[in-house]
């Protein structure tokens, strides 16, 4: 958004004067802003090279279907197996949005060319595809543009304890980019796999072929399909004047097209060497939405190259060491809830449930709670066993406590499982 109907606000004081008269806001600070009428109605001055300092990042979670539905709950344990807890989670009229609040800001200058922009867009980008692998994140709103207001009305769970600095989340994030195997420009090229042009590839003439694209403000539609098959020609090979040409006789096809200004536009932006070529992430969203929501990524990428096939896990002799923590933490989920995070048995019990050997058994536990996944405490004598509790529950189960109860509650599980010193103690 880089206008719209509102009032600028120049200090913190203007805010509280203000409070609950608001519905949005831009959470992170901009050098001036101003207005686009002669009423004053109407500000402007939200674009991202007029930032002053980034001070969060937020994801909205948007429900358009009953499938979709869930909970601030279901935001918090998704948090806690990323490892960064939301600041602030906010009730919107389609769902929710979650603020991630930086420790301290992170101040934008021209000198450097906005790199920290640059550098905040892709941490930004990594959780909302992180958060976006299993709940409804809305992965093409603008990572630094408007959001809704904290309210009376509105605020869902709220810890001002939970907030991180940018070298933590540039850390994660620089590992999240490794693990898709590509690096990052602004927009970035990943096909199938080396030699393969992005041209080539089933989503390139889904697109192409398609011509019932819309353009209206705020939506990811024509403009937005036509520059990223640009940027598949570009990363292709091709002479700006193929791209071009093939570009009009594309907007020829549409049932709105373009201004033929407006197609060279497109296009020279995409051959400005500031990308790589076309986003598969966007890729995905643009084939979903205008060509069929079925669409999976088989459907629109090809891969190349031999694959090795692991054999089922019952026929092999040995199994792997994540299979069975896969098998423990379901054991720990099934036998315990929010309300009584942990559950007390034996290790007879386990390997009976489980069918694990005993040694592994005991390696599994040692390597979990050294990873901290796990807390457990074994009681030695007739009326022994074990008490064991996954980390993830315990935190979910502080959080659902209320405050007042909060401190007493800690010291409980503290107690119960020896955990002075630990990180639980300071949530």
């Amino acid at each position: 958004m880089i206008g719209g109907r509102g009032v600028v606000l120049t200090s913190e004081e203007a805010i509280h004067e203000n409070k609950d008269t608001f519905t949005h806001w831009t959470p992170n600070v901009y050098r001036y802003g101003t207005y686009a009428d002669e009423n004053r109605s109407y500000t402007k001055g939200h674009s991202e090279n007029n930032l002053r300092q980034i001070n969060t990042f937020f994801i909205d979670f948007d429900i358009h279907t009953a499938k979709e539905t869930i909970s601030a709950s279901d935001i918090l344990t998704t948090a806690i197996d990323l490892g960064f807890m939301p600041t602030m989670i906010i009730k919107s009229d389609k769902g929710y949005q979650a603020y991630f609040v930086l420790e301290t800001p992170v101040y934008v200058t021209s000198k450097s060319e906005f790199k920290s922009v640059k550098a905040a867009k892709i941490i930004s980008q990594n959780i909302r595809e992180y958060f976006g692998k299993s709940l409804p994140v809305d992965l093409t709103c603008n990572h630094f543009g408007t959001a809704r207001i904290p309210r009376t009305d509105n605020v869902e769970f709220f810890d001002p304890n939970y907030r991180y600095s940018f070298k933590e989340w540039q850390d994660w994030s620089f590992k999240q980019t490794d693990n898709k195997g590509f690096t990052r420009s602004s927009l970035t090229f990943l096909s199938g796999t080396k030699g393969k042009k992005q041209v080539d590839e089933p989503w390139f003439n889904l697109l192409l072929h398609e011509t019932k694209f819309l353009g209206e403000k705020g939506l990811v539609g024509r403009n937005s399909v036509m520059f990223t098959l640009s940027l598949a020609y570009f990363s292709s090979g091709y002479s700006i004047e193929t791209c071009e040409y093939n570009m009009f006789e594309f907007n020829n096809r549409l049932d709105q097209p373009l201004e033929e200004k407006e197609v060279i536009k497109i296009v020279r932006s995409a051959y400005s060497e500031n990308y790589q070529g076309a986003n598969r992430e966007y890729i995905t969203i643009l084939c979903k939405a205008w060509v069929s929501s079925d669409l999976t990524s088989k459907d629109l990428f090809v891969r190349q190259g031999w694959f090795k096939f692991k054999k089922k896990r019952s026929e092999r002799q040995r199994v792997h060491l994540s299979e069975w923590k896969e098998d423990l933490m379901a054991y720990i989920s099934e036998k315990s809830d929010v309300y009584k995070p942990y559950l007390a048995t034996t290790k007879k019990e386990i390997r009976e449930a489980l069918g694990i050997p005993e040694r592994t058994l005991d390696k599994l536990l040692k390597v979990l709670k050294a990873n901290q996944e796990i807390f457990f405490k074994i009681k030695s004598g007739r009326n022994g066993g074990i008490q064991l509790a996954s980390v993830k529950s315990l935190l979910l189960s502080i959080i659902k406590v209320k405050k007042e109860e909060k401190e007493s509650y800690i010291k409980a599980l503290t107690n119960s499982f020896d955990l002075e010193h630990t990180f639980i103690q300071e949530t």
